[in-house]
């Protein structure tokens, strides 16, 4: 990385609340799953756009490009639940958890960030599936075997939340783990809600 850029993306961050809801959910596998890299507590979020690597001059105009989004949007509630990984069960790079309700509000706020930042210059995502992210794999490992566990967090209960605002957020990596620190918080237009409907 060079030394003037950072690595960064928009993101919905959730609550404490639901944080360890899904520390929770990770209980539940690390017994049966070796070799995983877990997300630590307080750094689940729902990734809207990765950036990558920006130079810091550019910091300031995405965060303008974020607030003109922002402002545009009403808040809606989301539910999060349904468990799976990418690419597929049998040898899986990342265990996730999904979004039970509000999916295509989440979807239509990653889209216009990436029509947005577009203009900008940054490459439009090609695909987008709203996720957090428990654990990824370096090694191979096939989780067909804990399909029951799966079904067993296709809800979760008091998961529910209602998204209000998208953060630009910086990302450390480092060999304890990556440490995520906020750089701009873009509120929507709070003046009527839409419940995700």
């Amino acid at each position: 990385m060079k030394s003037d850029a950072i690595r960064c993306f928009a993101a919905i961050e959730i609550p404490e609340k639901i944080q360890a809801l899904l520390v929770d959910v990770q209980k539940a596998f690390r017994p049966k799953i070796e070799r995983a890299s877990w997300t630590k507590h307080g750094n689940f979020h729902l990734t809207l756009k990765f950036l990558g690597e920006v130079e810091n001059r550019n910091v300031d105009e995405i965060s303008v490009a974020l607030q003109r989004i922002a402002i545009s949007q009403n808040p809606f509630s989301i539910e999060i639940g349904g468990i799976g990984a990418f690419p597929n069960l049998e040898r899986p790079r990342v265990l996730w958890v999904g979004l039970k309700q509000g999916t295509v509000p989440t979807k239509k706020l990653a889209n216009a960030i990436n029509l947005e930042l577009a203009e900008l210059g940054y490459p439009k995502d090609t695909r987008f599936h709203p996720h957090f992210t428990l654990a990824r794999f370096k090694n191979r490992v096939n989780l067909k075997p804990l399909i029951n566990l799966f079904t067993k967090f296709e809800v979760l209960d008091m998961s529910s939340l209602i998204v209000e605002k998208v953060t630009l957020v910086k990302s450390e990596l480092h060999p304890s783990g990556a440490v995520y620190t906020p750089l701009k918080i873009c509120e929507f237009n709070k003046e009527k809600a839409d419940n995700g409907k």
